[in-house]
Order: structure tokens, then C-alpha cells, then sequence
């Protein structure tokens, strides 16, 4: 077995601080890019596993807010030589998209910033992630689309984290 190889994947530790166990607050848009300050509130629970000695973490996220139960899943991957994590997404509301490529990007200074492409109601936008540690017990997620009338990154959606007990 190459040492080497299992000391860099050790290292990757970036998401470390999701695993485990999580009620989440959720704050979405009511309308997105419509210059739209409603927001909709909604709890959810989210556990996180590691996988590959660390080269990757999944989770799955419940809440019953958008009617039936509802369960996103997630796969974050790393390559260990950039450093630059590719997140996958999945969920019951839209099965037919299977599992998809979302976002890639990576943390520094203790933030990850991870960009992609999303279709929203027929149309394609640059999409960003933000996640950031705040603390042991908490964590904070944000989603946002480029509106290019305005020239600027509308947040559309967060999710703060506070570990279960």
C-alpha cells in the first residue's frame, strides 16, 4: 500500500466538519431573481458519512416542507492532488435527474466556494455554493444565482446547521 497516497487523503479534510448529525434551518426565496425579499422557512434533519478514507462525504437531508417527504442526496468528492471538490446532488422531487454533477470548487480560508450551472425555469444560471465552519456545533450554506440584469450574486437559499446532541 503507497504510504504517500494514504497521508494526502488523510489531509483532505475540508468537510470534516459537516459528519455527523444535523437539524437545519432552511431560508428559501419565495421568487427567485424577481427582486423578491419573502423568504420561506422550513426545518429539516441532515446526517453526513465519510467514505474512501475521506475522499468523499455523503449525506441525506429529510423534511417533509415541500408535501410528501422529501430526501436530498449528496456526494462530495475531492481529488486529493488540486484539492477541488466536485458536489453531486440527488432528491425525490425530481427523480429523473438522477444523480448530477452541481458544483466544483474548494475551500480557502476556511470557506468553500463551489460554481456551477442550474436550469431555473427554463433557463440556465451560474450557480454558487458558499459553505463555512462557524463554530463546532454550527455550519452555513448558501446558494445563489448570477442575475445578470443587476451584475450580481442573489442568494436565493440558506441552510444553517446546529449539530444534534
Amino acid at each position: 500500500m503507497n504510504t504517500k497516497a494514504n497521508t494526502t487523503l488523510i489531509e483532505i479534510k475540508n468537510f470534516d466538519f459537516l459528519i455527523g448529525k444535523w437539524n437545519v434551518q432552511n431560508k428559501k426565496l419565495k421568487e427567485r431573481l424577481k427582486n423578491c425579499n419573502e423568504w420561506i422557512e422550513f426545518p429539516a434533519k441532515m446526517e453526513t458519512k465519510p467514505f474512501l478514507n475521506g475522499l468523499g462525504l455523503m449525506d441525506e437531508m429529510k423534511s417533509s416542507h415541500f408535501g410528501d417527504d422529501f430526501i436530498g442526496f449528496s456526494i462530495r468528492m475531492v481529488n486529493p492532488k488540486t484539492n477541488i471538490w466536485t458536489i453531486y446532488w440527488a432528491d425525490t422531487s425530481s427523480p429523473e435527474n438522477y444523480l448530477k454533477e452541481q458544483v466544483v470548487g474548494e475551500f480557502k480560508n476556511g470557506i468553500g466556494a463551489f460554481y456551477g450551472k442550474e436550469k431555473y425555469k427554463g433557463k440556465e444560471y451560474k450557480l454558487r455554493f458558499t459553505w463555512k465552519k462557524q463554530s463546532e456545533n454550527t455550519a452555513l450554506w448558501e446558494q445563489a444565482y448570477f442575475d445578470e440584469k443587476a451584475t450580481e450574486w442573489e442568494t436565493n437559499w440558506t441552510m444553517k446547521f446546529t449539530r444534534e446532541n
